[in-house]
C-alpha cells in the first residue's frame, strides 16, 4: 500500500511539472551545487537531492532522449564501476560504509538520463562555476587573513579545497569561448568568467596545494590543442611564453608558493635520508608499503579488516615504518582501488576516464563554440582528475567524486544539446 501511494504521488508530481519547469529547477540545482561545493559545509547535498529527486520524476513520465553509442558507453561504465563494487564488498564482508560511495556511480544513470532529455541552462553553469570561484576565494581570504590560518582548507579539507578551486578557475577559462560568442552580454561573460579564473587560482594558491599545480602543464597542453592553427600560431606563442612567466613570477614571488616548493625538497631530502615522518615522505612510504600489499592478493584486493591487519603486521616487524600507520588512506586514487577492490576494481574506474577522455577529444576543436567550451572543459576535468588523484583519493570522498560525476555528465549534455542545437546529429554518431 506505501508503496503505490509513493507511486501515485511520484507519478502526479511529475505530471504537474513540464519541462520548462523541470528545466528551471535543474539549472538552480546545478548552479547551487557548484556555487556551494567548497565555500559552505554540505550544501552541495541540497543540489545533488534536487536532481536525484527530478530524475525520478522525470523516469515516471517513461520517456527518455536518443542515446548515442558514447552515451551507452558512459552508462555502461558507470554500472560497471556499481557492480565490480557490490561484487567486492559482498565478497569481503566490509561494513556498509566502505559501499556508500559506489551508489553514487548507480545514481547517477538516471541523472544522466533525465540531464539528457532536460538540459540545463548552460548559462546557469557557467555562472555557478564563478560564483563557486568567487565564494571559494572569500572562504580563502577568511581563513587565512581573519582567522590566520596559514593554508586554507575551506570546508573540504585543504587538498580539495585547492583542487576544486583550480578545478573551477580552469572550467571558466574553458567557458570563455562559449561567452565570446554570445550574441549578447558577451562582454559582461568575459569580464565575470576573467573574475571566476582568478578567483579560483586565488584559492589554489592560498590553500598550497601542489599536487593540483603538477596538472598545470596538462591544462596549457589542453588549450593549445583546442586552439591552435597555423594562422594563429604566433599568438600562440605569445600567450604561452607569457603564462611560463607569469608562473615562473608567481613561484618566485608568491610566499606560499615558493614556501610550498622548499618543503617539498626538505621532504624529499629526508626521506632519501631515511627519514619518512614528513607530508610527502609518509606518502612515499605508504605507496611502498602498498607495493608489498597488493601483490599478495592483487586480484580482489583485500577486506578493510584483513588490509589494517596486514599494514600493521608489517609495521610491527619493521618493513615500513609507523607513519604508515597514520594515514588515513592512500593518497592516491587507483592504489586505493587496487588494494580495496582489486585489479577488476580499479580497470573499471580507468575505463571511465579513458570513455570520457575519448568522449570528448573528439569536439575539441569543434566549429561550435558552445561544443567547444563543453569538450575542454570536460577534457580538463579528465586530465586534471587523473592528475590529482596520484596523491589523493579524489573518487574516495562525496565531495570530490559528486564533484567529478556531476560535472562530467553536465558537460557531455551541454555538448550534446549544443551539437542539436546548431542542426547537426548529435556528435554525428548513430544512436
Amino acid at each position: 500500500m506505501k508503496l503505490y501511494l509513493m507511486r501515485s504521488f511520484v507519478t502526479r508530481l511529475s505530471a504537474m511539472m513540464d519541462n520548462r519547469a523541470l528545466s528551471l529547477v535543474v539549472s538552480l540545482a546545478c548552479f547551487q551545487f557548484f556555487a556551494a561545493i567548497i565555500s559552505i559545509p554540505r550544501a552541495y547535498a541540497v543540489g545533488t537531492a534536487v536532481l536525484l529527486l527530478c530524475s525520478l520524476l522525470h523516469l515516471a513520465k517513461g520517456r527518455h532522449a536518443p542515446l548515442c553509442k558514447w552515451d551507452k558507453a558512459l552508462i555502461g561504465v558507470l554500472m560497471f564501476i556499481f557492480f565490480t563494487g557490490l561484487f567486492t564488498w559482498a565478497y569481503h564482508g566490509n561494513s556498509w560504509a566502505s559501499f556508500d560511495l559506489t551508489t553514487r556511480y548507480l545514481l547517477a544513470i538516471p541523472i544522466f538520463l533525465m540531464l539528457m532529455a532536460v538540459p540545463p541552462k548552460q548559462a546557469w553553469i557557467w555562472g555557478g562555476f564563478v560564483a563557486g570561484s568567487v565564494s571559494g576565494l572569500a572562504v580563502a581570504l577568511w581563513e587565512t587573513q581573519i582567522l590566520d590560518i596559514r593554508r586554507a582548507d575551506g570546508f573540504t579539507g585543504g587538498i580539495q579545497f585547492g583542487d576544486l578551486g583550480l578545478m573551477m578557475a580552469v572550467f571558466c577559462a574553458a567557458g570563455l569561448s562559449w561567452a565570446r560568442s554570445l550574441p549578447r552580454h558577451s562582454t559582461g561573460w568575459v569580464v565575470a568568467l576573467a573574475i571566476g579564473i582568478a578567483s579560483g587560482a586565488g584559492s589554489s594558491i592560498m590553500s598550497g596545494t601542489r599536487g593540483g599545480w603538477v596538472a598545470l602543464p596538462a591544462i596549457v597542453l589542453v588549450f593549445l590543442a583546442a586552439y591552435i592553427r597555423r594562422d594563429n600560431l604566433l599568438k600562440l606563442v605569445a600567450v604561452l611564453a607569457v603564462l611560463v612567466a607569469g608562473m615562473a613570477i608567481l613561484a618566485v614571488s608568491v610566499p606560499m608558493v615558493q614556501t610550498r616548493y622548499e618543503h617539498a625538497l626538505v621532504d624529499i631530502r629526508k626521506f632519501e635520508h631515511g627519514n619518512p615522518n614528513s607530508s610527502l615522505g609518509a606518502r612515499f612510504a605508504m605507496w611502498e608499503s602498498l607495493m608489498i600489499i597488493i601483490p599478495q592478493k592483487p586480484l580482489l584486493g583485500w577486506s578493510d579488516e584483513a588490509y589494517k591487519d596486514e599494514q600493521q603486521r608489517l609495521i610491527a616487524e619493521g618493513t615500513v615504518p609507523p607513519i604508515v600507520g597514520k594515514l588515513a588512506n592512500t593518497h592516491n586514487t587507483f592504489l586505493e582501488l587496487w588494494v580495496h577492490y582489486g585489479l577488476l576494481g580499479l580497470l573499471s574506474v580507468i575505463a571511465l576516464f579513458v570513455v570520457s577522455f575519448f568522449m570528448f577529444a573528439g569536439k575539441l576543436r569543434d566549429d561550435s563554440a558552445a561544443v567547444r567550451a563543453s569538450a575542454i572543459a570536460g577534457m580538463q576535468l579528465t586530465l586534471c582528475y587523473a592528475i590529482f588523484s596520484q596523491t589523493q583519493i579524489m573518487l574516495g570522498r562525496n565531495n570530490t567524486l559528486l564533484f567529478f560525476i556531476l560535472a562530467l555528465l553536465i558537460f557531455w549534455v551541454m555538448l550534446r544539446s549544443g551539437s542539436a542545437a546548431d542542426g547537426r546529429h548529435p556528435l554525428g554518431i548513430n544512436s
